[in-house]
């Protein structure tokens, strides 16, 4: 494929699974050496039961099983590395795959986030197969997810807009960063939905215990030994000790179901923190130009110590709970106070640390956001950045295509809007493409509005809320049919036109569920009421009575699409003229497809 990005893509993944293959061998003789190690271990210390007691026999067991614990630990390494490698060879995989126009089959559409009553989200392919989403997400965390679909479904203010532009440019260039911070997330494939839920009800909930007096008893422990090294010594009653000791025991038998029930939820939510801490990590020693991200990160710097260090802290707290399980357990827990000592550690963690907990993963999905629409600024350097303005109504685009369709296949085209009210009424043929100009008009609408880069070579627009009927559907279980669902959005239009902010519309075959008669007379009642509410649009039609409104109104101009019919073939050009389309072809397509219509 002759592409630059495509060999980018191409020579990171040679290089990676170059590492890759050496690591593999160094696991390779990990896995051959560990057991003979062990096997030298143990020959030197039956050597020296059985054969000959020189105590360098022992030294040299020790120091082989030393060796093979030390080489336990590397291989770890070695294969968390691999791990990480192989997902480095992934997603390289996955960025050329999607330059092929070879990503229909990435299992994450998105799927969740579809909602057919929203305004645009189900008529433009936002989510589910075949969808924006699909083709972009590189988010890994189910709050990543969210923050990447809330900023293609709704609608921000004009200057978060820009600042998101001024990220996007910035992490566009990292991709070394992206594909870091991506494989990073993606090392723990098992997200278990939930899991955040779970975590930030954990780290939000009431302390366990608000008396401030309560550490006083801690104190105990002391008392009691002072008291026994007193006693032994013969300076107080040798028995007074019992006293302090007894009361440890009614605080242990006090506090050991509140200190179980703690540690078992608090050992629930231990991987779900740990997938945020390595994230963190990956944020935390970066530096940034732009202004977002540099809000971002200071965040994070908000919380004090860095947060994966407080983490961290947190996982030292919860290695305390692990002696619950040894045989000795009971007398250290009432010797040292052990669960109440670790309870008040792990409650002054959630007062200090926990609360910030909310504040990280929402930076996280932040960051897993704008670097899926970074890779769109990566990929496609020819695109560009839209301007946006908080103006009238109104978009200009040269060169507009539809970011989803391959670069060798796709066809542009201008679209003006120029001034408020303005309306192109959009005719011609069967699959001229029609539908396909105006989902382009708005997917580059939503990618404009999330910050990311556009299908064309320049787009101005103003900050417009966008409504669309395109693909409208019954609902049975609501007893409403296709005609009336698509009144009820037409009316929403209509309604939303009324409150005076800037909209644009993208209406594709105007009441197509009625007579001809009735469709045509709605339609033109519409239309005429959107101009006077100064809405900007696109309908499409097949009446070709509509195109009279052009002499009636000045701001409703016509545009079509042709074709050209060649014995059984169908040839379209997909360049949108100005004009009423002349021809039609459902009767050439029915006989193409072996419908009898003489």
């Amino acid at each position: 494929m002759d592409n630059p990005i495509y060999e980018t893509y191409r020579l990171k993944r040679a290089n990676v699974a170059e590492k890759l293959a050496e690591v593999m061998r160094q696991n390779n003789l990990f896995v051959l050496l560990r057991p003979l190690i062990f096997l030298v271990a143990v020959a030197f210390s039956l050597a020296y039961s059985f054969l000959w007691t020189n105590p360098v026999l022992i030294l040299c067991s020790g120091m082989a099983l030393i060796i093979f614990l030390l080489m336990i630990v590397k291989h770890n390494q070695i294969k968390a590395k691999i791990k990480y490698l192989e997902l480095l060879v992934h997603i390289n995989d996955i960025a050329m795959e999607r330059l092929n126009g070879e990503w229909f089959d990435f299992s994450n559409t998105g799927e969740r986030f579809i909602n057919p009553e929203h305004r645009y989200s189900s008529d433009l392919n936002i989510f589910g197969q075949g969808s924006l989403f699909q083709y972009l997400n590189a988010a890994t965390s189910f709050a990543g997810e969210d923050r990447l679909a809330h900023l293609l479904s709704s609608q921000t203010g004009l200057d978060e807009m820009k600042h998101r532009q001024h990220a996007i440019k910035e992490l566009g260039p990292r991709l070394d960063w992206r594909q870091h911070f991506q494989a990073t997330g993606m090392t723990d494939s098992v997200r278990q939905p939930g899991g955040t839920k779970k975590l930030l009800d954990w780290a939000e909930s009431k302390p366990v215990f608000t008396n401030k007096y309560i550490k006083l008893l801690l104190f105990c422990p002391v008392i009691t030994l002072v008291l026994a090294v007193l006693g032994y010594l013969n300076l107080v009653n040798a028995y007074l000790w019992i006293l302090p000791l007894a009361l440890q025991i009614i605080i242990v038998a006090f506090t050991s179901k509140i200190a179980r029930q703690t540690f078992d939820k608090t050992g629930g939510t231990v991987n779900e923190i740990r997938r945020w801490s390595a994230l963190l990590r990956c944020i935390e020693p970066e530096s940034f130009e732009s202004p977002l991200l540099k809000k971002l990160k200071r965040k994070l710097v908000r919380s004090g110590d860095a947060p994966s260090r407080q983490i961290e802290k947190l996982f030292g707290i919860i290695d305390r709970t692990g002696i619950r399980y040894s045989s000795i357990y009971p007398l250290i827990n009432i010797g040292l106070l052990w669960d109440l000592q670790t309870l008040i550690k792990l409650e002054k963690w959630r007062g200090g640390s926990g609360r910030w907990i909310r504040a990280w993963i929402e930076v996280i999905a932040e960051f897993e956001a704008l670097s899926s629409l970074a890779g769109l600024a990566h990929d496609h350097p020819q695109w560009t950045m839209p301007e946006i303005s908080k103006s009238a109504a109104a978009i200009k685009a040269v060169a507009l295509g539809h970011p989803l369709i391959k670069d060798e296949t796709r066809v542009s085209n201008d679209v003006e809007l120029a001034e408020p009210g303005m309306i192109l009424l959009i005719t011609g043929s069967n699959m001229s493409g029609k539908s396909t100009l105006l989902r382009t008009v708005g997917i580059n609408l939503i990618l404009a509005y999330a910050g990311a880069p556009v299908c064309a070579e320049k787009l101005s627009c103003s900050h417009m809320n966008i409504y669309t009927s395109i693909h409208i559907n019954d609902n049975l279980e609501k007893n409403i049919s296709t005609f009336y669902a698509e009144l009820q959005r037409i009316k929403l239009i209509v309604d939303t036109a009324r409150s005076g902010e800037p909209l644009i519309f993208l209406i594709d075959e105007i009441f197509k569920g009625t007579n001809s008669k009735d469709r045509i007379f709605g339609a033109q009642a519409v239309i005429k009421s959107l101009n006077k509410l100064a809405a900007i649009g696109l309908v499409s039609t097949h009446d070709l009575e509509l195109s009279r409104l052009e002499k009636e109104i000045p701001q409703i101009k016509n545009y079509h699409f042709t074709d050209q019919i060649t014995g059984r073939e169908i040839n379209f050009d997909y360049r949108l003229k100005p004009g009423v389309s002349k021809s039609t072809n459902a009767i050439a397509l029915m006989k193409i497809i072996g419908i009898d219509v003489d």
